[in-house]
């Protein structure tokens, strides 16, 4: 091979060697700029599959929570006092994006959780959005009814690794109907027409559906940006946010076929303040039930919660919440729980990456209460008071 002709070949390889290495560090750039998106708002960072003008999108993301629990039980009727181990508390894969154009979008989510389904998929969320203009917006499917705050707010927002005992009483989960909403600077409202509390997943001819059931939640903002109140949390240098909101539910059924003649009336008031470094957070509810035989029963319980950061990435949380059911109801005692934790935002402001370790005191016994046991409340079955759980967990976003 002549002289000429190798210094061709060689100058080629160089010239492909080089775009090679220019790619890599093109797409090197590209990861850091994803990770910087993650790291400041991981909520809003996605990885879209479509192409061209992104009429149609499709945004993969989810996420993970991994714990380790430690529960002890002072029940003399147990063999053991402790319950150790490790959990998949939760794992969330959610696709969403736009359809046909920017007004029209969509959400589906899937849970792998070893407390529901023993790591089997569930679909929780399954809807369709369209922004109707002068800041209304339409959902049609199966999404969460806009009434209990701490119900309604994001998993992976949360204050504690879970959701309160409180909570776990009076949630009313997921349903299927339609629901509008609007907002402007200060008022938000959601308004939903739906098959009722928990009563995702379930056919038209369902048993567990009402006939009907109206949702409703107002809520008003005096200071600082409706973004800050997608979570609990109020980083350092944060701006000071106010707001105060009410929902109430109305359903009944009885009079289709296979419907339950059972009706219920729910009612909250909640508050949520937060300022520099520090989170404030209330609610009160009531749940009146009116069943097909027996009578009705009147349900309040009461949260408080709150946090305030130690350092930029540390945050001290504690709460207090108790649930207190009727008198009517046959061995039935209020129920009180207190929690202690502390947060480690790995990234820094953000939930992408966080550690909590939080400690649950049950002051009451559980088996003279309404309030279900359960694996994510670190509630278990006893028959005495006293009994405490203590978690660790990791939670991650992508």
């Amino acid at each position: 091979m002549s002289l000429t002709k190798r210094i061709c070949l060689f100058a080629g390889a160089a010239m492909s060697l080089s775009s090679v290495a220019l790619a890599q560090s093109t797409n090197l750039d590209q990861g850091r700029a994803l990770d910087r998106d993650l790291m400041a708002d991981a909520a809003g960072r996605t990885n879209s599959l479509a192409q061209g003008d992104r009429e149609f999108t499709v945004n993969v993301h989810g996420y993970t929570q991994f714990r380790y629990n430690v529960n002890s039980r002072d029940d003399e009727a147990l063999d053991e006092d402790l319950t150790i181990g490790f959990q998949n508390a939760r794992t969330a894969v959610n696709l969403s994006g736009n359809i046909a154009n920017e007004n029209w979008g969509y959400f589906v989510q899937f849970m792998f959780s070893d407390a529901f389904t023993s790591g089997d998929a569930t679909l929780e969320d399954a809807y369709a959005t369209y922004r109707a203009g002068n800041a209304w917006r339409w959902t049609f499917g199966q999404f969460k009814l806009p009434l209990y705050r701490e119900a309604y707010m994001g998993d992976t927002f949360l204050l504690f690794a879970d959701r309160s005992v409180n909570d776990s009483v009076f949630n009313t989960s997921r349903s299927q109907g339609l629901m509008v909403d609007f907002e402007t600077d200060a008022i938000q409202f959601f308004g939903a027409f739906s098959d009722g509390a928990g009563t995702a997943n379930t056919d038209f001819n369902s048993a567990a559906e009402a006939d009907y059931a109206f949702t409703g939640r107002l809520n008003w903002k005096w200071a600082g940006a409706w973004k800050q109140a997608r979570d609990f949390t109020s980083f350092q240098n944060s701006e000071f946010f106010g707001m105060v909101g009410v929902a109430g539910n109305y359903q009944d059924g009885g009079e289709t076929f296979a419907t339950v003649d059972n009706r219920r009336i729910d009612a909250t008031i909640d508050a949520q303040i937060e300022g520099n470094g520090w989170n404030v957070f209330g609610a009160a509810m009531w749940a009146n039930l009116e069943p097909e035989v027996g009578d009705d029963t009147d349900t309040f319980g009461f949260i408080v919660q709150g946090g305030i950061f130690v350092a930029p990435q540390w945050e001290l949380i504690g709460s207090f919440d108790m649930v207190l059911p009727d008198d009517d109801v046959a061995d039935a005692d209020e129920f009180s729980t207190i929690r202690v934790g502390v947060n480690y935002y790995m990234v820094p402001d953000s939930h992408a990456m966080k550690a909590t370790v939080d400690f649950s005191y049950f002051l009451d016994n559980p088996d003279e209460s309404i309030v279900p046991a359960s694996t994510l409340t670190g509630l278990l079955n006893s028959g005495d008071d006293g009994q405490w759980n203590l978690r660790a967990q990791l939670q991650w976003m992508f």
